[in-house]
Formats: structure tokens, C-alpha cells, sequence
């Protein structure tokens, strides 16, 4: 049999190479004569870059940035020469990796870090800045971004705010007098998969903010900041996308580099596979299964995640489609609604969380061996 493997990673437990490791080494187990080839993949959050770095020939630029409570903090984007591009990781300078869960408060982080790099790769005359959305601590609307560019959110008697979630509520209007000329003439790129809008139910705040930090008092604080956020940018600057799909990703993020920067919003998956040159295999090569997954299966899975581009390319190139997860945590017949055959959950129900991370790849491979195995009888 030969597979495609184009899994995500399994967060606090396996890369993706390691997912692939694992599910090969269970086929094997089940006596089966394999081949297989392994695509290093991303949504645009956590490990964008290394993903980017796979395909394009890129060196690291250091800079001196913030992370997301505003601390010092040594973090890098890449750059390629041959296309002046500079791809940008957001989960670099403003991630939830860069805090400890006592810290995690979406009304007190930033994206100023983030808008840091931006300025640096600006400065230093790149034309194409892709920066790669996920894995945020922040839902601050992206105002940290427009801060360190130049944007001043002021309040109703026109003292400046700082550019945190808990003051987005407050800002009243904003001035762009010192936002640098250099910006005319770049191209943005906010890399993401998801579909979320600015604000409402299915919003930044009501889908994300939780795993952020934030109780209930706050998401609705949040939201009800997005939206006069939104109010503000659409009578000042006549700019309305609050409603496009994307523009809730990374607590608002993308919604600022649209109505600031311009940016246009690109599938990560998607992107990713372009670089990755993979549907030149899929042309060539035929094979048997597309493995894919995550760490776990829910909801935002079905809201535009890493495993929906992939079942894209699946359904384009009529191909089996395995799924292995840490935990399913959606109906199986949601999954199997968007095109995956089968899900191999791997989670020792009957064992800790902190087991089943860390004892991941054996479970992955047991799984693997059992479904092949059945299969095979």
C-alpha cells in the first residue's frame, strides 16, 4: 500500500513527522508491505515557518520583539531573497506557547510583538509579507499590529489607549498621521483556516477567547469590543469586513491587515500544498490512502481548519482519506460528512490526559496495527 501522510500536529505531544512515524510503524506492525510519502504541512498557525522553510529557501532574521504581555522576547520571521518575501508566524511574538496558563488573559495581550516584525521586515524594504495566523493569546482585534505600525487608537477625549483586548470597547477614533509611507507599494498576506467573522456567535471572541483565558464576562466583553471596533474603522475609513470569512482569525487579527494593510486572505492549507508542489505527485503517483489529523477533532476542525484543505485535495484527486486524532470530540458522522472514510481516535480513555500525551506515538501505532489488521482478516 502506498499513503500520503499530511497529518497537522498532535499539540503537546507529536509533530507531524512524529504522527507519520508512528501510523507508518503501525502498518508495519500489521504486516503490511508499505510506502508512503510525508508532507510537511500548516494551517498558518504553530509551525508556518518550519512548513515554509520545507520549500522555499528562506534565512531567519532575528529581531528584538514583544510577546504577548508586552515583555522583551528574541523571536525571528523568515526571508527569502529570490521573492523579497518575509513570512511572518504570528505564534512567535504573540502566542499562547509564550505563556504560562496563569498568564492566559485575552483583555491584556497584544499583537504589538507581531507588528514589530511587520515594521522590521518594512524597514528593511520587503514588498511581499505573508504572515501566518494561529496560535494567538491575543484578541485584540489586531490593534497591537496597527500600534507598532503607526495607528492611534484614541478614546473619546482623545487620550491614546494601549492596544490590548479590554480597551477595544473604548477606542473612539484613530489616527494614522504617523503611519509610515513605506506601507504604500507592499503586498500583505494573512495565512489562515478559518472562516470565522469579526464578531457575533460564530466570532473571534465566542469561538476562540475561551481557550484563550477568558470566562463568559469576558468573551461577551470582547465581542461587544470587536464590534465597536468594527463601527469605528467602518464610519472613519469606510472599510466593511467584519463579515468576510477569515476576518475573525487570531482574535481579529486578520480583519486590521485587511482594512490597515490591504491584505488578502489565503487558505494556509492550501498555500502550504502550493509550495509543497504536491498535486505534481498526485499527477504521477497513485495512492491507496491520504492520512491526516490532529491532536483533537472538534468543532473548529469543521470551521476551516488544516484537515478541510486537505480533504479538498483528496476530493480533487478522489482519494481515500484516514483520519487519526488524539480525541474525536464531533459526531463520526459529521467527519465522515466532509469525506474522511474512517477516524482512528487514539486516546486511552480509561488513562489520564497527561498518559495519553505523553505515551501518544505507541498509541497511535496500536491504533494503526488494529485498523489494518481488521482490515485485512
Amino acid at each position: 500500500m502506498n499513503f500520503l501522510l499530511i497529518p497537522d500536529k498532535f499539540k503537546g505531544s507529536l509533530t507531524s513527522e512524529e504522527v507519520s512515524t508512528a501510523f507508518m510503524a503501525g502498518v508495519a506492525q500489521a504486516g503490511i508491505n508499505s510506502t508512503h510519502k510525508f508532507i510537511k504541512a500548516s494551517d498558518g498557525g504553530d509551525g508556518f515557518m518550519d512548513a515554509v522553510s520545507q520549500y522555499k529557501r528562506c534565512i531567519a532574521v532575528q529581531v528584538i520583539s514583544r510577546d504577548p504581555l508586552g515583555r522583551p522576547l528574541r523571536s525571528h520571521y523568515l526571508y527569502n531573497q529570490e521573492s523579497n518575501a518575509a513570512y511572518i508566524e504570528m505564534a512567535k511574538s504573540s502566542g499562547m506557547m509564550l505563556l504560562s496558563q496563569e498568564e492566559r488573559n485575552p483583555l491584556l495581550t497584544s499583537t504589538y510583538g507581531t507588528g514589530l516584525e511587520i515594521k522590521d521586515a518594512i524597514e528593511k524594504g520587503v514588498k511581499n509579507i505573508y504572515v501566518g495566523l494561529g496560535g494567538s493569546a491575543t484578541n485584540d482585534g489586531g490593534i497591537g499590529i496597527g500600534h507598532a505600525l503607526g495607528f492611534d487608537f484614541l478614546d473619546v477625549q482623545g487620550n491614546s489607549l494601549s492596544a490590548i483586548g479590554e480597551n477595544l470597547s473604548k477606542i473612539s477614533s484613530i489616527d494614522d498621521t504617523q503611519v509610515s509611507s513605506l506601507l504604500r507599494g507592499i503586498s500583505f498576506y494573512a495565512i489562515n483556516d478559518v472562516t470565522n467573522p469579526l464578531y457575533g456567535k460564530h466570532g473571534a471572541a465566542h469561538i476562540y477567547a475561551a481557550q484563550k483565558g477568558a470566562d463568559e464576562p469576558m468573551i461577551e466583553h470582547l465581542d461587544a469590543g470587536l464590534q465597536n471596533l468594527d463601527k469605528v474603522i467602518s464610519e472613519q475609513f469606510q472599510k466593511r469586513y467584519a463579515d468576510t470569512p477569515g476576518s475573525g482569525a487570531a482574535g481579529g487579527t486578520a480583519y486590521v491587515l485587511k482594512c490597515f494593510l490591504g491584505a488578502k486572505y489565503i487558505s494556509g492549507i492550501d498555500f502550504i500544498l502550493e509550495l509543497s508542489g504536491v498535486r505534481q505527485i498526485l499527477a504521477k503517483e497513485r495512492f491507496d490512502f491520504l492520512v491526516t489529523g490532529e491532536g483533537k477533532i472538534d468543532e473548529q476542525t469543521l470551521n476551516g481548519k488544516l484537515i478541510q484543505g486537505v480533504m479538498r485535495l483528496a476530493k480533487e484527486f478522489e482519494l481515500p482519506v484516514l483520519a487519526v486524532c488524539g480525541k474525536l470530540d464531533v459526531p463520526l458522522e459529521e467527519i465522515r460528512n466532509i469525506g474522511v472514510q474512517d477516524v482512528l481516535e487514539i486516546q486511552n480513555t480509561s488513562k489520564n490526559l497527561d498518559y495519553n500525551l505523553k505515551n501518544a506515538a505507541k498509541l497511535l501505532t496500536k491504533k494503526t496495527a488494529e485498523y489494518f489488521k481488521n482490515r485485512i482478516k
